[in-house]
């Protein structure tokens, strides 16, 4: 064997291993990068239910069809149940399903169990782009490297004596071409991160207002800990839209919507240096961060941020309280900790009455003590003791407009509350501290006399009366409820109360018994929020409620939501087959009332077609 073959043989056992050693790179770096997007949408997902607070399976599956494209995906209960499939994965991917396979790397739908929830979450990521684009330069380099291979036979058949050259026969230039190419084109697709950094933004970003979230805000302050110089100060700014629940109740959502993202354009407009970082901690609150602050750039940040929101409220002639709770504190200081004096800030500035629409509450951290007593229950406990005994509530009435001649509608009374000087309250957090404070029920009970009382005065009107889940599971209200009507009775025909499907679900024995007695005196009962639990129709026929209200999350967009058409449309179907007329809530515009119109519900409700006011 001549020493030009012996080359040639080398040359070819050389392309050969290079043939095979570069299809394996590219594979295990395409592995890396498709494990990678994987992890990334896993992790998003994730994310995702950890803020699902909703437990409706609907907006879970609307959300996560809006927020990922997923070819795949399945949500099931921890059972076995299905509650939502759908399977539009696409084929031709083979190649790229059996390389991967070779480096451990799945493409079978992958299963997230939410046991919060009670849920499986199955999916698939959209690969399959990526995928035919990995497959199409792996065949590339595959023909590069086949070229490699064939041509020292070439070169030895065709020209043995030929003297060695450095210039490149017109094959080799063809081959390397294209091996570059290949080479080239899979270090842009494993070095870019497009798709990964989209997911993680998604997962950080508040949706409404564009700015980071509560997640991302963690992340942030867990790196500011890092850093900590204890002898340096951060200052700490929550942001609270006091009235951002009654906004929605008496105006509508999509003006709730407009508020919050005012909101947060104001705050972007703060001209500091160093500029704070912002934040939206959650639906009614804000945040901003700023690191090596001085007791001087704290107050200068305080007179900022309280102009700021007093010109929005001004240029929109609002009335909508904004509480400012900020906290000078040491680097250092644990999250928990931090959060709980920036609570106690706020409880400060809301104590702080007629002092205008914005009221604020600067503290450092050395002033906890000193506070810690000043702002408790107590204060609270006074302020429902004022409201109980002196019966310092309003009740507003909002009409469910029928559809039709047959179907029975009535008013819905909505309380306001208010303090001694005439303030108006956040009704959401007046029910909720009565909650906590054991008040509820006196609260419940002033609610019901109130309501019968004015159902005295005004004998043509029908009155929707609301009962929390806290009420409705209490023997001794469900008894005194009992003895209060029995007391009227020619008045409960005209009453109708609104009972939460969550509400009944939590003793469904003493749920029965309830609606029973309404029945039975005369009165008729809606279960509102329908739709948000996982409630048979089977425990509604056992019931035998008059009405039920889909909540309002099925109702916002229901022109462009065809999963929402559908599911309202059976409900409708079902309901009337057992004689339950259904009433939508929060309808807001035109659209949203001519669809709910076409899918043959009975009744409407929202501030589209009339807003909450006094009905005397």
């Amino acid at each position: 064997m001549n020493i030009a073959t012996r080359l040639s043989l080398l040359s070819w056992g050389c392309a050969l291993l290079s043939a095979v050693l570069s299809f394996w790179l590219f594979w295990q770096a395409a592995s890396l990068q498709i494990s990678q997007l994987q992890q990334t949408h896993q992790a998003a997902i994730q994310q995702l239910l950890a803020n699902h607070l909703t437990g409706d399976t609907k907006i879970l599956t609307r959300q996560l069809s809006s927020s990922f494209q997923l070819p795949y995906l399945k949500l099931s209960q921890l059972d076995g149940a299905v509650l939502h499939e759908h399977d539009n994965a696409e084929s031709g991917i083979e190649l790229a399903r059996y390389a991967l396979a070779l480096f451990a790397v799945s493409l079978d739908p992958m299963e997230i169990r939410d046991e919060l929830h009670g849920l499986t979450v199955s999916f698939s990521p959209a690969l399959q782009q990526l995928l035919r684009q990995l497959q199409w330069q792996s065949l590339l380099l595959s023909f590069a490297s086949a070229l490699l291979v064939l041509l020292p036979f070439y070169r030895l058949k065709n020209q043995p004596a030929r003297k060695p050259s450095h210039a490149l026969h017109p094959l080799e230039k063809v081959a390397q071409q294209a091996t570059g190419q290949a080479v080239s084109q899979t270090q842009t697709s494993t070095s870019g991160t497009t798709a990964a950094d989209y997911l993680l933004e998604l997962a950080l970003v508040d949706q409404l207002t564009g700015l980071p979230n509560r997640q991302q805000f963690v992340r942030s302050y867990e790196t500011l800990l890092k850093n900590a110089n204890a002898v340096h100060h951060s200052l700490f700014v929550v942001i609270r839209c006091e009235n951002l629940n009654d906004i929605n109740q008496q105006q509508g959502y999509l003006a709730g919507d407009l508020y919050i993202k005012e909101m947060a354009d104001q705050l972007r407009q703060l001209a500091l240096t160093p500029q704070p970082s912002l934040f939206r901690l959650n639906h009614t609150d804000f945040c901003l961060l700023q690191a090596d602050a001085s007791p001087e750039q704290a107050q200068q940040l305080a007179d900022l941020v309280l102009q700021q929101c007093q010109l929005y409220l001004q240029q929109k002639n609002l009335s909508h309280p904004v509480l400012l709770g900020l906290v000078l504190t040491h680097q250092g200081k644990a999250l928990g900790e931090l959060l709980a004096l920036a609570d106690t800030a706020i409880g400060l500035a809301r104590q702080q009455h007629g002092k205008g629409s914005v009221r604020l509450y600067l503290y450092n951290d050395q002033e906890h003590s000193a506070h810690q007593t000043s702002f408790s229950p107590q204060n609270w406990r006074q302020l429902l003791d004022d409201i109980i005994e002196q019966q310092l509530l309003t009740l507003l009435g909002q009409m469910v407009q029928p559809l039709n001649k047959g179907s029975r509608s009535y008013t819905e009374l909505l309380v306001r509350f208010r303090s001694k000087d005439e303030q108006l309250l956040p009704t959401a957090q007046v029910l909720e501290m009565a909650g906590k404070l054991d008040r509820l029920l006196e609260l419940e009970k002033l609610i019901v006399e109130q309501a019968m009382a004015l159902a005295g005065r005004l004998p043509t009107q029908t009155l929707g009366i609301n009962l929390s889940a806290g009420a409705v599971q209490d023997e001794q209200f469900v008894a005194w409820l009992d003895r209060r009507l029995s007391r009227e009775p020619e008045l409960c025909s005209r009453l109708v109360f609104e009972i939460s499907e969550q509400g009944l679900q939590h003793n469904l024995r003493l749920s029965k018994r309830l609606l029973d007695l309404l029945h039975q005196q005369g009165a008729r009962v809606t279960v509102e929020r329908f739709g948000m639990g996982i409630t048979s129709f089977k425990f509604f026929r056992e019931l035998k409620p008059d009405f039920v209200k889909l909540d309002g999350s099925y109702t916002r967009q229901i022109e462009d939501d065809k999963n929402n058409q559908y599911f309202i449309r059976l409900m409708v179907d079902l309901a009337h087959r057992i004689g339950i007329a259904v009433l939508a809530e929060n309808v807001e515009t035109a659209a949203e009332k001519q669809m709910l119109e076409s899918l043959l519900v009975d009744g409407l409700q929202g501030y589209y077609l009339s807003k909450p006011a006094a009905l005397e």
